[in-house]
């Protein structure tokens, strides 16, 4: 072969090549630009949160890794819940909506940690309408539903209830009588007061125990007021008893025992309403009247010590939950240093709040401030991890969680 020839076909192999490796690349930046434009036009793909309509916000695009969007997270849509409790292995939650159906839906988790709501049911009970409250048991399926009474309307100092019957699937109305009440820890008895009228028509309470229909009951002791609340401790050795329709500078914190036989008075001096049980049932928490009279502070009780302080925030128990190791509190609580002045303020009317995680040793205070967003947060709890914090926002009657990871 001669050299014309040999140097036509280099030329022809380098020409072979070089179309070949157009091409490749050609392909390459192809789909490359498809793979980017595809992000673009669908940000929710990658927001768990955004694709479920549950952002909290109107962004059409994708939300950054730990906006607030993210770190307050709703998982319930126009839905009014009541009572929300996490299920006992911590993988979904229970409540009621306001029509009085009791639903369940599980957890579902996506890679970057986000949780949404998913095999949400219905299940099918009796219904009751206007429930304000559900006292779930420590253990058992039964529970209380607590509804609010208009002033005025007998003696039942604002509360009635009824008791749900699983295995019936319907309620049982307590009589009027009972305005008090709390589940012992097996969720076989309640313990509760009972206000009546006696001959003179004056008001009279006793502290009792008895059957969740309050059958088989048994007096434990006769009470000194007539407008008193009990709260049990969660190992079930302690009650604690203070007065809701007082008028007075001063409403004490009184302690006794289910079998009536222990009395003292733990906190003697201020305006104090609400308590709170730590899970270890050796602290509580409680709401104090600032001494300036303009609304409450919670403060802090150590049932062993004695030890007594203020946490230093405007909040009341039912703001508030404890850690699994009855040490640290978490708290909403209103912006700007404003007060919950009274728990009339709770009804019908909401706070705009800031959330705290606070060190009842040290005192030590972290703060989750929501951005963009209205909370008014309310019956807070934990999940089993202690790194997502779930409540009712009153706001909108939605559930929600913050992300402590995110923070």
């Amino acid at each position: 072969m001669n050299k014309k020839a040999i140097a036509i076909l280099a030329a022809i192999f380098l020409l072979i090549v070089g179309t070949l490796g157009f091409l490749i690349y050609s392909r390459d930046s192809s789909e490359g630009g498809e793979k980017t434009s595809v992000s673009e036009e669908n940000p929710a793909d990658n927001n768990p949160s955004e694709a479920s309509g549950n952002s909290g916000g109107n962004n059409s695009t994708t939300t950054p890794a730990g906006s607030a969007s993210e770190k307050f997270v709703k998982l319930t849509s126009s839905e009014q819940i009541v009572s929300p409790i996490l299920f006992y292995n911590g993988n979904g939650v229970t409540y009621m909506n306001s029509l009085g159906e009791l639903i369940k839906s599980d957890f579902e988790t996506s890679a970057n940690g986000q949780i949404t709501l998913t095999r949400t049911r219905n299940l099918e009970i009796q219904k009751k309408a206007q429930i304000s409250r559900i006292l779930w048991p420590k253990s058992g399926d039964d529970f209380i539903v607590e509804f609010s009474v208009p002033s005025g309307s007998g003696t039942s100092l604002g509360k009635s209830y009824s008791y749900f019957k699983f295995s019936t699937g319907s309620y049982i109305d307590l009589p009027a009588q009972v305005t008090s009440v709390e589940w012992m820890p097996n969720g076989d008895k309640i313990i509760y007061i009972w206000t009546d009228q006696d001959s003179a028509g004056n008001l009279k309470s006793t502290l009792n125990i008895a059957d969740p229909d309050t059958q088989n009951y048994a007096t434990i002791a006769q009470l000194y007021e007539s407008d008193d609340v009990l709260s049990l401790s969660p190992d079930g050795l302690n009650l604690i008893l203070h007065r809701t329709q007082n008028t007075e500078s001063v409403n004490k914190i009184v302690q006794t025992t289910p079998d009536g036989k222990v009395w003292k008075d733990l906190v003697k001096d201020g305006f104090n309403f609400g308590i709170l049980w730590s899970p270890d049932s050796q602290k509580f928490l409680f709401g104090k009247m600032d001494k300036n009279g303009a609304g409450f502070r919670l403060w802090f009780y150590d049932l062993y010590s004695g030890e007594v302080k203020n946490l230093g925030l405007s909040a009341v128990p039912s703001k508030a939950v404890w850690s699994s190791d009855s040490r640290t509190v978490y708290l909403a609580s209103p912006k700007d240093g404003k007060y919950i002045k009274d728990y009339s303020d709770l009804e019908g009317t909401f706070t705009s709040d800031v959330f705290y995680k606070i060190d009842s040793s040290s005192m030590e205070k972290t703060e989750y401030m929501p951005e963009n967003m209205d909370i008014d947060g309310r019956e807070l709890f934990l999940n089993p991890a202690e790194d997502k914090l779930f409540f009712k926002n009153a706001q909108d009657g939605g559930l929600y969680y913050l992300d402590l990871a995110k923070f």
